[in-house]
């Protein structure tokens, strides 16, 4: 009984120095040799973190101690990085590493429709850390100036100025395919700066797709309203006290193109049943001088006291008029 009772306590001993010396060497790895060091910013970092998720309840003091958290990490990185093995001839990657953490920031904190700030800023923000680690490395400050006037130095502040310019073009280019979705419907293999997958087609047009949710919502209510409803409805459409591109516009959402596009509504009154037309037609800038419109016709009629609702393919001229009435070169 002793005897094991001394195993037991030796083997706890044992465990227990184990430990010791683990936790000795966790502490010498994680402590600073000087304060000035890249694990000061880093433990500041995980300290602020731990509070703020343990300890902290107010949601905007949260975010706030994980934001300067993020920063205090970002810091360390960039610290970090400055040194070797990270200094690759001569140039430290700490720049590029200090704004990729940053635009990861920027891309959390910033809304929607401004996060391509991130990717924009993200390549300028890598020249001006370069630049401050150049005057700093510098020994006066005439050497600071001729740091940042050398070729190398140059060579790669044009390059990122390149590459923020061309993540400006791309959203400018996606800014305005957002704005003008009928871009999409056109030809863009030939473009040298929109890249597409897809072959053209009228669908992505803004004026075949207001058509389409027009179409959409008359089936809607002849499925859910009566006879009696529907028909007041299209009696309204024709006195123009009710507008079908309203509501069309209500589900799919606004963009500045829709200013450009026409959408008119013709009804034929026949007993029992109405034959709707819709057209839309282009009223902004093209390339020819033709009439880019949609037409889609639609007949409802009573069956039973409910509507059925029965539309045709949309069409469009062939080949396109010209604004003088003429026939066009090519079809819309």
């Amino acid at each position: 009984m002793m005897k094991q009772f001394l195993d037991v306590t030796q083997q706890l001993t044992k465990l227990t120095n184990n430990l010791w010396e683990s936790n000795k060497k966790i502490q010498k790895a994680m402590m600073p040799p000087k304060v000035v060091h890249w694990k000061t910013p880093l433990l500041l970092s995980f300290f602020l973190a731990l509070l703020s998720v343990a300890a902290v309840a107010d949601l905007p003091t949260r975010v706030l101690m994980l934001d300067i958290s993020w920063l205090f990490f970002t810091l360390s990185m960039g610290l970090l990085t400055s040194q070797k093995p990270f200094v690759i001839k001569g140039v430290s990657i700490s720049p590029w590493v200090t704004s990729f953490l940053i635009g990861l920031w920027l891309l959390v904190r910033l809304p929607a429709d401004r996060k391509e700030i991130a990717w924009i800023s993200g390549p300028i923000i890598a020249v001006v850390i370069l630049a401050v680690i150049e005057v700093w490395n510098s020994e006066s400050k005439r050497e600071s100036i001729r740091s940042l006037v050398r070729p190398q130095f140059l060579t790669i502040a044009l390059v990122h100025m390149v590459f923020s310019c061309w993540f400006a073009f791309h959203f400018l280019i996606q800014g305005w395919i957002q704005q003008y979705p009928s871009i999409l419907s056109q030809n863009l293999r030939p473009s040298d700066y929109v890249v597409t997958f897809q072959r053209p087609t009228i669908n992505r047009s803004r004026g075949v797709v207001i058509l389409n949710e027009m179409d959409r919502y008359l089936q809607k209510e002849a499925r859910t309203k009566p006879w009696a409803q529907v028909e007041q409805m299209l009696i309204d459409i024709d006195n123009e006290r009710f507008f079908l591109k309203n509501q069309a516009l209500s589900a799919i959402g606004v963009v500045p193109e829709d200013a450009s596009w026409d959408v008119k509504t013709s009804i034929v009154q026949g007993q029992s049943r109405y034959q709707l037309e819709m057209q839309a037609t282009w009223l902004g800038l093209v390339f020819r001088p033709e009439i880019y419109s949609y037409t889609k016709s639609c007949e409802i009629f009573d069956a039973g006291n409910r509507a059925t609702v029965t539309c045709d393919a949309i069409k469009s001229p062939k080949p396109g008029l010209k604004k003088d009435g003429t026939p066009g070169d090519s079809q819309v």
